[in-house]
């Protein structure tokens, strides 16, 4: 596995970054901090939001570029220029999506390699923080790739973190991405992510958040030509009062397209869960599969897991599906397994365990990286603080 990629890691430069903010400051300018009575943001409090606290003034936004020395060494123009095209093309019509694009201090680009990488993105102390990273990967390659988002500061104060995140694969390609994040306790976490698969290529996201206190998520797929397909999977952990709001779309812009979305939450203590799931499929598109579900466990009569599937669609030739669970562990399988002598902590263990691991066991990554992701929920759920 390479863990030190920094010839493929780069810095847009500072020239090039002032030239690119001009038009999102255009846009930028004419945003405001959403409300709830903003479909999207309906149940995600942000009217309580104490902005002094986080140390965020949405009316006094700093522009400043850091001018990094790594500045796109023997990149082709064209390429970053599509790169950004995209960007502005496919960017989420979300405020903290923008925000990230305006004050971040740079844009990091990331070409990926043949083979199995990991990268590890940390974020340290009480200050706002905010980053924009574009993963992308070349015509005919086959990449894995781990990302390890970590969050961490030593106070109690709430803190604030926005981020966008691309990935962009072109033709023929296929990209494994391993998403963990590992927040504190006292984060307030705003995070885009946008996927643009184009033709025959292949994309599977699975996506493991861990830990925060209020978080947002917006993940937004284009399926931009024919063949493609995108996958998305996951587990969400959550306990104490955490807050997780997850709102996942599949855009389908070509025929012969394919998308999923499965998606498992665990809930416990007084935490609450939200997912939002939609599937766009405009009028005139043949042959395009597109299945979406989201399966919820509550473990705690104080915590809370909503499912919201949508569906667009708008054409004839397509396969759809969509469904979504919420409940409590099954008590025949309960007392079936106090039968067999098991203890009820055992039994209560195994059946959530059951619940997510065959998420866990279907992502393509080694057994070691799997027995981590468990561990890490197993922690969060059902004994650990």
């Amino acid at each position: 596995m390479n863990s030190s990629l920094t010839r493929n890691r780069l810095v847009l430069s500072k020239e090039r970054t002032k030239e690119f903010r001009k038009t999102i400051l255009e846009i930028w300018s004419k945003l405001e901090i959403p409300t709830d009575s903003n479909e999207s943001w309906r149940k995600f409090p942000l009217a309580s939001v104490d902005w002094k606290e986080l140390k965020f003034d949405p009316k006094e936004i700093s522009t400043k570029i850091t001018d990094e020395s790594a500045s796109e060494p023997s990149l082709v123009d064209e390429t970053v220029d599509g790169i950004l095209s995209d960007i502005l093309k496919y960017i989420p019509k979300d405020y903290f999506a923008y925000l990230s694009l305006v004050v971040a201090p740079s844009y990091e680009l990331i070409f990926l390699e043949e083979g199995e990488s990991e990268f590890v993105f940390q974020e340290l102390g009480d200050e706002p923080k905010f980053s924009v990273r574009i993963f992308y990967l070349k015509s005919g390659k086959t990449a894995k790739i781990q990302n390890q988002l970590e969050h961490i500061h030593e106070t109690d104060a709430l803190h604030l973190s926005s981020s966008l995140d691309f990935y962009i694969t072109e033709e023929a390609s296929f990209l494994e991405v391993l998403d963990r994040e590992s927040s504190d306790f006292d984060l307030y976490r705003f995070r885009s992510v946008a996927i643009l698969s184009h033709a025959d290529s292949q994309v599977k996201f699975h996506h493991f958040p861990i830990g925060g206190f209020r978080s947002k998520l917006f993940l937004h797929a284009h399926l931009l030509g024919k063949g493609a397909e995108v996958i998305v999977d996951g587990v969400s952990a959550l306990g104490g009062r955490n807050l997780k709001d997850l709102e996942m779309e599949m855009y389908h812009h070509a025929d012969h397209t394919t998308s999923k979305i499965s998606y498992k939450a665990i809930v416990t203590d007084k935490s609450h869960h939200i997912f939002t799931g939609n599937l766009i499929i405009p009028p005139n598109l043949k042959k395009v599969t597109a299945h979406q579900e989201s399966f919820n466990l509550s473990l705690n009569k104080k915590a809370r897991a909503e499912a919201n599937p949508k569906l667009e669609v708008l054409a004839e030739d397509v396969s759809c599906t969509h469904g979504a669970t919420v409940g409590d562990i099954d008590e025949e399988q309960y007392f079936y397994l106090l039968s067999r002598g098991l203890t009820p902590a055992e039994s209560k263990s195994l059946l959530v365990t059951a619940f997510y691991g065959e998420t866990i066991h279907s992502i393509g990554f080694s057994e070691e990286v799997k027995l981590s992701l468990e561990s890490q929920i197993k922690e969060i759920l059902v004994g650990g603080k």
